[in-house]
């Protein structure tokens, strides 16, 4: 009887503590934290998959816990979740920063749309490549692979472990910067060079044909030839995605391994 309760302790202290951590990538990551998806679902689902992995993880050292050391790893655990989401979350913002610069060019700089996912105004372009990344992070299976690297975690870091802090963090948080703008350039390269080579032309073509209305001809011209280029060009966004998509769970691989 004795032995029965240890074990269902164990299961019941471990079980919480992977919800946390499933809790945490729910609130923050692409697809899972919308605004837009009901509370409700999202609990639901955490406990159905906290029920599915139980099995799969270690649970050694979740014996003994008393009530505070329960609450302690539980809002440890909410944290590493957080972390793991906003990884993917800040890789998918790399979509709105080139559209902030395609924008800029095109002359939308002042323009910009509600997203109800993030409650904010976000560039026109930036929300359409999004929307288009959302449905190739669909189609390549991502939200499965994002839990997966969620579960994968647990044996990396598991529950028992606690965080450490080095200077590896900081190296890791400037490669990712770095990677983040990396990107949002390849993605925006192609439309900011049109545009500049239309903004020469119509230059030269200003200072050729005084009577020329540059500006009245200019607007529409480059918005023409903005979504002609992206429309050429979206093999290579595609392609460039799925590196995107690829890097989230490396980046999720390796900060966990710096915890």
């Amino acid at each position: 009887m004795n032995q029965f309760l240890i074990e269902v302790l164990v299961s019941l202290n471990l079980y919480i503590l992977i919800f946390s951590r499933l809790i945490g990538l729910f609130v923050v990551a692409p697809i899972f934290g919308r605004n837009n998806l009901p509370n409700i679902f999202k609990l639901g689902f955490c406990l159905i998959i906290a029920y599915i992995i139980l099995p799969y993880v270690e649970g050694s050292g979740v014996t003994q816990l008393s009530f505070f050391e329960t609450i302690f790893l539980a809002i440890k655990e909410l944290l590493i979740g957080l972390v793991i989401g906003f990884i993917a979350y800040i890789i998918f913002s790399i979509f709105f920063i080139a559209g902030s610069f395609i924008d800029m060019d095109l002359g939308f700089g002042m323009a910009s749309v509600m997203d109800p996912q993030y409650g904010a105004q976000v560039p026109i372009t930036g929300n359409f490549i999004y929307t288009i990344g959302t449905v190739v992070f669909m189609i390549l299976n991502g939200h499965h692979h994002l839990i997966r690297s969620l579960v994968n975690s647990f044996y990396i870091f598991p529950v028992n472990s606690l965080i450490s802090i080095n200077n590896n963090l900081f190296i890791f948080l400037v490669k990712l910067l770095d990677y983040i703008f990396t990107s949002a350039i390849k993605i925006a390269i192609p439309v900011m060079i049109a545009i500049f080579l239309t903004n020469l032309i119509l230059g030269i073509l200003a200072r050729t044909m005084p009577q020329m209305n540059v500006f009245v001809v200019g607007m529409p011209l480059k918005l023409i030839i903005g979504i002609l280029i992206i429309s050429i060009v979206f093999p290579y966004y595609i392609s460039i995605m799925k590196d995107m998509f690829n890097s989230i769970y490396e980046f999720i691989h390796k900060i966990i391994r710096i915890f």
